[in-house]
């Protein structure tokens, strides 16, 4: 790198804005391309209509949220300035439909054993559910360092082989992974589900701390906060139109809105499908990349339905609750929600009232 190593970057989503901010921080001087006149990408904020077509709130996109295991993007946060804009909450409540509510939350002993308190005191699960789901944990350090065939098998097979009831299975194992990675048991490798408990849920007492953010998602990173990194440059309503690269050269320049840029160096954030189409020649097989759609189901009403901050919702479509605004105001989730993507909107929101309700 020589004092004038400039870099561009496409996309200003997380991945663009961690990779902005690096960089930055590194001494480069950074050119960051957004066809959007805000960043974030799907990590974002959005205004919705009010009565009359009048400007109402700013809402985020959906609920974003982090664990305190989630270095990276600590570090992207605290590169920004914005660590302080992060509220974490130490107790999960799980909600059965009829309402009764069990807490999970770290005791007095020390880690990997500090839910042990809180875990034998869950009222939706049995005692062999809790037997089971034990003796999993347990061997989840060993396994997740020395087991060579978890990125072959799925966390199913892996839950299934550890003999975990079907009753643990749907309302402890899915109810976690499905919310953390955005996919079903049956699609997630048991490599990425036994991380998440380990470092989430095990590794230190406090990992499994759930980060929300006290602010909009817009609100968390901006061109001021990015400054503060080092040179890096926002470059708002400017989409990336075509990639000029050879095998030879690589990629020598980049168009934005059709004007010709050039940098030391390119690194590509955008969704694989927006890069197929400037760079079809690459040898990746993109039919191997596929979605995993997630739905935010936004709700208000005329007075306070609910004093917790949130909540997962067990036996349900919907998995979690968040309450955005005194009770009146809350965010449902459906994570690797293909159920969801082809019903009309309507029967969306009559669901999530059901459910809710």
């Amino acid at each position: 790198m020589t004092e004038e190593s400039r870099v561009a970057v496409l996309g200003a989503g997380l991945a663009g804005l961690a990779t902005a901010a690096a960089l930055g921080s590194a001494g480069f001087s950074v050119d960051l391309y957004e066809a959007r006149p805000f960043p974030g990408g799907r990590a974002t904020s959005w205004p919705v209509s009010g009565a009359d077509g009048e400007a109402g709130d700013v809402i985020d996109n959906c609920q974003h949220v982090l664990l305190r295991c989630c270095v990276n993007l600590l570090d992207l946060y605290r590169r920004l300035g914005a660590e302080d804009k992060i509220r974490f909450y130490r107790e999960y409540f799980f909600i059965e439909p009829g309402g009764r509510t069990s807490i999970l939350k770290r005791g007095m002993l020390p880690a990997p054993a500090h839910f042990a308190g809180s875990f034998l005191g869950l009222a939706f699960l049995d005692l062999p559910d809790k037997i089971g789901i034990a003796h999993a944990m347990h061997v989840i350090p060993r396994e997740f360092r020395t087991r060579r065939d978890l990125d072959q098998i799925s966390m199913l097979d892996w839950l299934i082989e550890k003999g975990q009831t079907p009753n643990a299975i749907e309302r402890y194992w899915r109810q976690v992974l499905v919310s953390a990675v955005n996919e079903e048991l049956d699609r997630v490798a048991a490599a990425h589900g036994l991380q998440v408990f380990w470092l989430g849920m095990l590794a230190r007492s406090d990992s499994y701390e759930m980060g929300l953010a006290a602010v909009r998602l817009r609100d968390l990173y901006d061109e001021a906060s990015l400054a503060k990194t080092g040179a890096v440059r926002m470059h708002h309503r400017a989409p990336v139109t075509a990639i000029e690269y050879t095998p030879d050269s690589g990629v020598t320049a980049i168009r934005v809105s059709g004007q010709r840029v050039e940098a030391d160096y390119f690194v590509c954030c955008l969704p694989f499908e927006r890069l197929q189409p400037f760079m079809p020649e690459l040898p990746i097989e993109w039919n191997a990349f596929q979605h995993s759609p997630i739905t935010g189901i936004h709700l208000w009403f005329d007075r306070p339905i609910t004093e917790l901050p949130h909540a997962t919702l067990l036996d349900r479509t919907i998995q979690w609750m968040f309450n955005k605004s005194e009770g009146r105001y809350v965010q449902l989730v459906v994570s690797a929600s293909r159920s969801l993507t082809a019903m009309p909107r309507g029967e969306v929101i009559d669901l999530a009232l059901r459910e809710l309700r």
